[in-house]
């Protein structure tokens, strides 16, 4: 399969509220996500500091089935903030300051709970930095078949890459998973499973797979790549998409500016029409 090139034109989609979007901004959204894989919008300041109204706005687009991952509440949204005192968080990069590697949502998956789309809303933005890259799987997949055909195969063998076992207090809560990059299916299209971490991932030791993760690699981390976008999102804007890559900048802080976010992530997928 080969993807058509694709431009990279992004704008901010007003939303006067989440809970009634009019049929033009409903379908400029699609066409956004359809095109690029992903959506910014902006909402009014009233709803800055908010999330009850985050889920009635992904219902708007076909978005039910939430993924509850473990640090997230009891309605499945995680609030990505610093957590220097919460001993479960603090152990995962998006609840600290740090900067966070490009990645998919759900990379640590089993194939029934791929990860399809996600919200990402910003209810305060840091006094510094916290800047989201993002880019369209399909432009990565675009990449590496032009540069040879063989990293699309070797990237969609079913052991591409392999996750360790995730362990809490001596407790395995999964062992190893493995899986492919790349994987299609005509009911919901190209998806990309994917982590630039580098602590413990086991890639397929084959020379073409190694050769196409450094490709990849490069393509994300060179600078000189204008299909990613870098979007620094203020209070109320946010990113609705199709499970993007994305990736975030450190960020510093203040004493009246503690960086604080929303996500949903759910196994649907928005479809384009």
């Amino acid at each position: 399969m080969k993807l058509d090139n694709k431009t990279t034109a992004h704008r901010l989609l007003p939303l006067a509220s989440p809970d009634s979007i009019d049929e033009a901004t409903t379908t400029a959204i699609r066409q956004q996500i359809a095109a690029h894989g992903f959506a910014l919008y902006q909402l009014p300041a009233d709803f800055a500091a908010s999330r009850n109204w985050l889920l009635r706005l992904g219902q708007q687009f076909g978005l039910s089935r939430l993924d509850s991952n473990l640090c997230a509440d009891e309605d499945s949204i995680s609030i990505l903030q610093v957590e220097a005192g919460n001993e479960r968080k603090r152990g995962y990069i998006p609840y600290t300051d740090r900067p966070l590697n490009w990645h998919t949502d759900g990379y640590y998956n089993g194939p029934d709970q791929q990860i399809g789309a996600f919200i990402l809303h910003c209810a305060q933005d840091a006094a510094e930095g916290g800047e989201n890259g993002l880019l369209d799987p399909e432009l990565a997949y675009i990449r590496l078949y032009d540069e040879n055909p063989a990293y699309i195969e070797a990237l969609s063998h079913p052991e591409a890459m392999s996750i360790p076992p995730n362990m809490e207090n001596g407790a395995e809560i999964h062992g190893w998973i493995s899986g492919p990059v790349f994987s299609f299916s005509k009911a919901r299209g190209l998806h990309m499973r994917y982590t630039a971490r580098r602590r413990n991932i086991r890639w397929r030791d084959d020379p073409t797979t190694l050769e196409a993760v450094a490709f990849l690699q490069n393509l994300l981390d060179s600078g000189e790549n204008d299909d990613i976008i870098w979007q620094r999102l203020s209070p109320g804007q946010g990113v609705i998409c199709n499970n993007v890559l994305h990736c975030r900048k450190a960020f510093r802080n203040s004493p009246q500016r503690q960086r604080r976010y929303y996500r949903a992530r759910y196994l649907d997928r928005i479809r384009r029409t």
